[in-house]
């Protein structure tokens, strides 16, 4: 089972657009597929047509503290589609930042919930908060992979290295490794600042990069709307063929993985860490710990 997690903490990235669309691709293709909401704002949960006032029982429930582990992600599953599964969100999801506060094992309720799960699946897509709190902290301790939808403005990459500082943390102080790549969202080769920025994305993040480029696609705006995958809505859009291509490439990454293990290597991407080109594109050391410094005081 692999276990990606959607994230960046800018928002209107396209990050619940790749976590829904990922998810409805890979489902095709045959995978039994599971995706959670864990934005209290339940954008993929109203992205698949859910009005999130009608439930009784959504992710708050399942890592809420103090429930005794009576609701379970078994207990809140929405079939969507074959092979596809919704675990939904509400807003009362938020409470949760407050209320995991200062308690013990608090960064590993998602993790916990996933394991006790009972049915299996062959992929688990999370679709994270724009944000930097514990819902994301969660999230990925949980996950195994980041795919990180960078729009084609700084403001993404900014995102991108306080995502990645945690990334870090995980590491040292919870021995979690995360794999970490970017996709390319909303790209228009047509002006000359997207592909200024694209190719400063390509410097930061080398081989951690998807191949597949998610283009700019009105289509894809559209179908947030109408609650449905873009497989549904408009089969003949380029956000359908760009989205399947990104499935297969998630599908291959995986073959490609178990082949290199099998003769004693690690995919090239795992090397290196994107984070210390990330801060020399908003800043030298300082700057970035001085930046982190600032947005954590606003978020306070």
């Amino acid at each position: 089972m692999r276990i990606i997690a959607s994230a960046n903490q800018k928002g209107g990235c396209g990050k619940t657009t790749t976590a829904i669309n990922l998810s409805y691709f890979l489902a095709g293709k045959g995978e039994k597929v599971l995706l959670i909401d864990f934005d209290p704002q339940a954008h993929a949960t109203m992205g698949l047509n859910i009005d999130p006032s009608d439930l009784k029982v959504s992710m708050y429930d399942v890592v809420r503290p103090w429930h005794n582990g009576s609701t379970g992600i078994n207990d809140i599953l929405i079939p969507i589609g074959e092979n596809f599964d919704l675990a939904p969100s509400s807003a009362s999801l938020s409470a949760v930042e407050q209320e995991l506060s200062g308690l013990t094992g608090r960064e590993s309720k998602l993790l916990h919930a996933i394991e006790a799960l009972q049915m299996t699946y062959d992929y688990i897509i999370i679709d994270c908060p724009p944000s930097i709190g514990h819902l994301c902290f969660n999230a990925l301790r949980a996950c195994e992979e980041v795919i990180i939808p960078i729009d084609l403005s700084l403001f993404s990459l900014r995102g991108v290295s306080k995502l990645q500082e945690m990334i870090t943390a995980l590491k040292e102080k919870l021995d979690h490794d995360t794999t970490a790549r970017a996709l390319i969202t909303m790209y228009d080769n047509r002006t000359r600042y997207s592909r200024q920025v694209f190719d400063e994305v390509k410097e930061v993040f080398r081989e951690n990069m998807f191949e597949t480029v998610i283009r700019y696609n009105i289509r894809l705006r559209e179908t947030s709307d109408c609650g449905l995958p873009i497989g549904e809505y408009d089969k003949h859009a380029m956000g359908y063929r760009d989205y399947e291509d990104l499935a297969e490439e998630v599908i291959r990454s995986q073959v490609t993985k178990m082949n290199q293990a099998s003769i004693g290597e690690h995919p090239s991407y795992i090397h290196e860490s994107p984070q210390q080109h990330v801060t020399e594109h908003v800043g030298d050391e300082s700057t970035y710990s001085a930046y982190i410094m600032k947005e954590n005081t606003q978020t306070d």
